[in-house]
């Protein structure tokens, strides 16, 4: 039965959670084939395109009226979330109207983005030129970076992830949601899999 209520009430709270998350980027509404490096390829195909695109932050630089934010590109999962992985599909810029606090959107940071190609871009990451397709955005979404310490899957038998190190557990199998204080974490989130009750 506690099983069922967590699974209910983790079910809720995603669906919330989802609500906040534009529907152009939880969903390829594109009807696009237009991935980083065919854009990088041949941009007169693309210009103009719509895309939906996502990935880690690296650089971000405020202008006169809009800001560019240079992108690594990484596979999107649930929602349009960039996934956690060590591929690059590729690098892009976006332009976003308005000022975006570097501090706020800062390095390692996961981004997606839905706009249009607008055009191609050419700089140097260290001494090897590379092109960038510069994307005008009309959606993008700020992940929030502490979800990433619940949204996993525990793999870690015999021991649990937190925050703070390894800690081995007693298990059960379901869907726990929550809150969790104390020295293990100082965060609101929930767990998929094997977990531990205190």
């Amino acid at each position: 039965m506690r099983i069922i209520f967590s699974l209910l009430a983790a079910l809720l709270f995603l669906a919330a959670c989802a609500s906040n998350v534009p529907v152009e980027i939880q969903q390829d509404v594109t009807n696009s084939n237009a991935s980083i490096d065919a854009v990088r390829s041949d941009f007169s195909r693309y210009e103009g395109q719509k895309v939906r695109w996502g990935g880690t932050i690296t650089s971000v630089e405020n202008k006169v009226s809009d800001t560019w934010v240079e992108v690594v590109g990484r596979e999107l999962g649930s929602y349009g979330r960039p996934k956690r992985e060590d591929q690059s599909l590729g690098r892009f810029l976006v332009r976003i109207e308005g000022f975006l606090d570097p501090a706020i959107y800062k390095p390692d940071r996961e981004l997606t983005i839905y706009g249009m190609v607008e055009s191609r871009v050419v700089r140097q990451i260290d001494e090897h030129p590379y092109t960038y397709p510069l994307i005008k955005a009309q959606t993008y979404y700020l992940w929030d970076e502490y979800d990433r310490y619940y949204d996993r899957y525990a793999y870690d038998y015999p021991y649990g992830y937190y925050p703070y190190g390894y800690y081995p557990w007693h298990y059960n199998y379901g869907l726990q949601y929550g809150h969790h204080f104390g020295h293990h974490s100082p965060f609101f989130g929930y767990h998929f899999g094997l977990f531990h009750h205190f």
